[in-house]
């Protein structure tokens, strides 16, 4: 079992490792501005803000996860091969579309997949999800070395090869088992009517959408202060051993501080982090920095998923991951990515300055959360 989510996790993140830091670079190889890279990439995740919570209500309401995932996963290997045959910027949006649907729906149905089954099963959810974090890191490092040598036209179709490899790793996964109880028509409405989980979602997704800035522009500034792109993987992977450090010991690290207070340590770290990167490119300065993106993604996305099953029904539990899913990365990402575009155009690297004010608001609203939970108790 264990090693079956291992597994999954590392192709997934494969792809991830690949997109995420240099898929920014291959949009402006094939043309297109910094105006047009941030629509793309925010319409992209805005494509997991409605497609996951629809593709969630079918899962729960049918128990089909492992079929929607092969489906997804078989999706994304033709749709990422597309890019190849589209020309010009409103070609390279229509294919996006596709892609991102088929691709945004592979991590929350696995995330749920696998903490529900860290739990019937007594498995650390975090040593699992590791695996993900370990195989970015090779991704994104071997990734830089490969483009390097081959150039960015490599990139998609290292992306293309990482999608198989998921679909291949779909096919291990166990069917989730059948489960005695009501079944709501309308799994996610049943969700957002509830305040707690509006204010739980609402200070998640500020967390994670001040990291827009890095996730679109970070390849792309560096690459402009002088970076060679393997130092850029390096760097992009140096942030994800820290989550890996993290990750390896979630359960002591959740049990000592619970899932509000480390949605508060993001906070803080994301208020040093985005200070530090709006005023310096050096790269000794950036190494000591990354350490950081432990804190900021990795005790946020810590917090969302302990948060979520320690107060979620399990009936609920795959929409609860894609609302996760679709509004952290997904709704606000993707309208702070839209917003990038003319940050960075406009202020270059003192755009990072705007993701402190998101952070500091995350902190804020996991406030606002522990509050509404003093007084249920």
């Amino acid at each position: 079992m264990v090693a079956r989510f291992s597994f999954y996790y590392a192709a997934i993140f494969l792809a991830v490792g690949i997109h995420l830091p240099f898929w920014p670079a291959w949009l402006k190889y094939r043309g297109l501005d910094a105006t047009e890279i941030s629509l793309i990439l925010s319409v992209g995740v805005w494509i997991r803000a409605f497609a996951n919570p629809l593709v969630a209500h079918f899962a729960d309401r049918s128990g089909a996860h492992k079929r929607i995932i092969m489906i997804s996963a078989a999706g994304g290997v033709v749709t990422y091969a597309l890019f190849a045959l589209a020309n010009g910027f409103w070609a390279l949006f229509a294919v996006n579309i596709l892609a991102s649907a088929m691709f945004m729906a592979l991590i929350p149905l696995g995330e749920n997949m696998a903490s529900r089954a860290s739990v019937d099963h007594g498995f650390d959810y975090g040593r699992v999800r590791l695996w993900g974090s370990l195989t970015f890191i090779l991704a994104a490092y071997i990734g830089g070395w490969v483009i390097d040598k081959a150039g960015d036209a490599s990139i998609l179709w290292m992306i293309v090869a990482a999608m198989i490899a998921a679909l291949i790793a779909g096919f291990g996964l166990p069917e989730r088992p059948s489960r005695d109880g009501p079944v709501e028509r309308f799994p996610a409405f049943a969700l957002l009517r509830q305040r707690r989980f509006l204010i739980f979602i609402t200070a998640v997704s500020l967390l994670q959408s001040s990291h827009a800035v890095i996730y679109v522009f970070g390849t792309i500034h560096w690459r402009d202060a002088g970076l060679p792109d393997h130092i850029i993987g390096a760097l992009w992977a140096e942030g994800v051993i820290a989550e890996i450090i993290l990750f390896a010991f979630s359960g002591t690290v959740v049990a000592k501080f619970g899932p509000i207070r480390l949605m508060w340590i993001a906070a803080a770290a994301g208020i040093v982090r985005w200070g530090i990167l709006a005023n310096s490119t050096d790269m000794i300065v950036l190494f000591g920095t990354q350490w950081l993106h432990g804190l900021t993604f990795g005790a946020a996305h810590l917090a969302a998923m302990h948060y979520m099953l320690r107060t979620v029904p399990e009936n609920l539990s795959a929409s609860a991951q894609s609302l996760y899913s679709g509004f952290s990365v997904g709704l606000v990402m993707g309208l702070m990515m839209l917003l990038t575009g003319w940050l960075y155009e406009t202020y270059a690297g003192s755009a990072f300055y705007a993701m402190i004010g998101l952070s500091a608001l995350g902190g804020g609203a996991a406030i606002l959360l522990a509050r509404h939970k003093s007084k249920e108790d």
